[in-house]
């Protein structure tokens, strides 16, 4: 498991750009004593892939490199994920082996830390949907169509 001292580091973090008042843990029942006001909810794997909407978490913290993700084949961490990042939490913060690179990106994750600059078998993915897509430029109202027409012709 990532060390203790990252992940509390990293709370604080993201507690700065964002308030969290609710969180959802997977993998292991992490609950630091000094985020005290965090709301924190934990699920194993099976309760929460069978657990219905009920509500909208600010951050979702999965464990991957647990023992309660290693009999888990792929299929089923991508159904994990996509649960959780569709419909449980606004940002979703994943450890996962060196090895999940590939599964992590597909879903639109983004790494935190580069794998380059540590020797463990660990990586730390986000995935935010206020940052996930940013807007283009020729996205808005002035280059749409061609407003010269507009209340001319009907299309």
């Amino acid at each position: 498991m990532a060390e203790k001292n990252v992940i509390t580091s990293m709370l604080d973090d993201l507690s700065k750009e964002q308030p969290i008042q609710t969180a959802l843990c997977l993998g292991q029942n992490l609950n630091p004593d000094h985020h005290q006001l965090i709301q924190w909810t934990y699920f194993s794997v099976t309760e929460f892939l069978m657990l219905p909407f009920t509500q909208r978490y600010d951050l979702g913290f999965v464990l991957m490199d647990t023992d309660e993700f290693k009999d888990l084949a792929g299929i089923q961490k991508s159904q994990l994920l996509v649960k959780l990042r569709d419909l449980m939490a606004k940002r979703i913060v994943v450890v996962t082996a060196l090895k999940d690179e590939q599964l992590m990106r597909s879903l639109g994750f983004t790494q935190l830390i580069d794998k380059t600059k540590h020797d463990q078998d660990f990586a730390l993915w986000q995935f935010n949907i206020l940052t996930y897509k940013h807007v283009p430029d020729w996205f808005n109202s002035k280059f749409w169509a061609n407003p010269e027409n507009w209340n001319k012709f009907r299309w």
